[in-house]
């Protein structure tokens, strides 16, 4: 119990983590590579038995559900709950409840938000996380679940599923994450909380940055949010290009007097 204990009260680092040391480049890394082989083998992906993409999908959809009820609840259990810091609902943790609910409840309309969440969310967060310790701390077991695979299950889940994003969808999802950001901005005033960011960015990306200063917090994440999004936008629409490339090779050839000849020429 007394090493349960510190696994998640993390009382007495003992690998501690060093933004951009070896294990943090190693998680960058790792979450890159997966992300070109998915992309790569995108059409194969897409052919898969939907057996077999349900098992990846719902496994990774439980694995995140039960980290955020371990999230949750230890701190409650071990006694270390602060309602500034334990937050369950961040930007990462909000799109990661919408993926959950998309995938275990086959609610694929979702997911065409969350896609977009996924990355515009996490990939700050890998780039630039806060963290005390490493593989002896459950908070870094919660950071990669709830970041470096949500991204990979969810990018998976785009190719996996075939569903069409369209710019209607990307509009949705500017609108949502920007009525979250400014839903939060009083509640963060209020109870002196950071939620989403919009009140303080990170002291560790301040002092990388000295220039983030200058501008307000809002503005900080907006210009991140629209960089990330236009990326990705690219990415999709290439897809798109391909989707319908394909829906035009499956529709059925018109006959004509050519491929009457071609015919009788066969059966001859």
């Amino acid at each position: 119990m007394k090493y349960i204990r510190e696994f998640f009260r993390n009382d007495n680092p003992f690998i501690p983590f060093k933004e951009f040391g070896f294990i943090h480049c190693l998680c960058i890394i790792l979450v890159v590579i997966v992300l070109i082989i998915i992309y790569l083998n995108r059409n194969r992906i897409s052919a898969m038995n939907d057996k077999t993409k349900k098992i990846i999908l719902k496994s990774s959809a439980i694995l995140m559900l039960i980290n955020m009820i371990i999230y949750n609840i230890a701190p409650h259990v071990f006694g270390y709950f602060d309602y500034k810091i334990h937050l369950p609902f961040q930007l990462c943790f909000i799109s990661g409840y919408m993926f959950m609910y998309g995938i275990l409840f086959n609610k694929e309309w979702i997911l065409k938000y969350t896609l977009f969440l996924s990355f515009i969310g996490p990939i700050p967060a890998i780039l630039w996380p806060d963290l005390p310790s490493t593989f002896d701390d459950f908070n870094f077991w919660k950071y990669f679940i709830s970041h470096h695979i949500f991204i990979c299950a969810s990018f998976f889940s785009y190719f996996a599923l075939n569903y069409k994003i369209g710019i209607k969808d990307i509009i949705k999802a500017f609108i949502f994450t920007n009525c979250l950001v400014l839903l939060m901005m009083p509640f963060n005033y209020i109870f002196n909380m950071n939620y989403i960011y919009s009140s303080e960015i990170p002291a560790n990306i301040r002092a990388l940055y000295p220039f983030i200063e200058s501008f307000p917090p809002f503005i900080t994440i907006e210009v991140t949010g629209v960089i990330i999004a236009i990326l990705l936008y690219q990415l999709i629409r290439k897809r798109n290009n391909e989707l319908a490339l394909l829906a035009e090779l499956d529709k059925p050839q018109p006959v004509t007097k050519t491929t009457k000849k071609a015919h009788k020429k066969k059966a001859k």
